[in-house]
């Protein structure tokens, strides 16, 4: 684990300029890639607004870390050549993440661990894509919530051709950076956390077409009883 100093995200909308903001406070080297040239702003603005926030919940380990310390570029070549850790956060879609993780393999390392932030598709369908050359097994999802710098939740899940050393060492890498990791044994669209959640809303939109109770008291019964464990 402690391997992992340098960290390339691709793809810097709201998920990955979030992690981009933990990566950077917990003191590791961040690259980053969008290929919009407009992303860098949005990047540098939500991990300037980020970053203070981070330190008043003692979340910052580089107290030197700053928003230029942040490497951006349009070129995925230059920000993944040397990562030892990829956190992707594309567009969900099949086929476009296929051609993306073996677009990703071909740069880095052999070493290198690369992760999806994906909930709506199973690594599995994604690594039926990747060609064997690239390496799939050091492929797994890394879920988070957003923003990935406040929410502490973290989802693992390997797909078919994950080893366990790619789980292990990435639950490793993200309960040393501040995260609540938890590896889910079997794949399903959407994880653990965002079912539950659906499931609880569910429930609210039945007890409200019942009229069983308003919004109000369904929002204090959640509010101070189940809410608080």
């Amino acid at each position: 684990m402690s391997h992992i100093q340098k960290v390339a995200i691709v793809s810097c909308g709201s998920i990955g300029a979030s992690w981009a903001a933990l990566f950077l406070a917990q003191g590791l080297q961040v690259s980053a890639f969008d290929i919009n040239p407009a992303a860098e702003t949005f990047l540098r603005s939500l991990v300037t607004d980020a970053l203070p926030i981070l330190s008043t919940l003692g979340l910052v380990k580089n107290a030197t870390a700053k928003v230029e310390d942040i490497f951006f570029t349009t070129n995925m070549t230059k920000a993944l050549v040397d990562a030892d850790f990829v956190q992707e956060n594309g567009p969900e879609k099949l086929d476009f993440k296929r051609t993306l993780f073996n677009d990703m393999a071909n740069i880095v390392r052999p070493t290198t661990i690369i992760t999806t932030s994906s909930s709506g598709l199973t690594y599995s369908s994604i690594q039926l894509g990747i060609d064997k050359p690239s390496r799939p097994e050091r492929c797994v999802v890394g879920h988070p919530f957003n923003p990935p710098h406040l929410i502490p939740l973290v989802e693992v899940v390997a797909g078919g051709q994950t080893s366990s050393e790619t789980i292990s060492t990435t639950m490793e890498f993200y309960e040393k950076i501040g995260k609540r990791a938890v590896h889910i044994k079997k794949e399903v669209i959407s994880h653990v956390a965002n079912r539950l959640q659906a499931a609880l809303i569910r429930e609210v939109m039945y007890l409200l077409q019942e009229d069983v109770a308003r919004v109000e008291a369904i929002n204090k019964a959640m509010s101070y009883s189940p809410g608080l464990r």
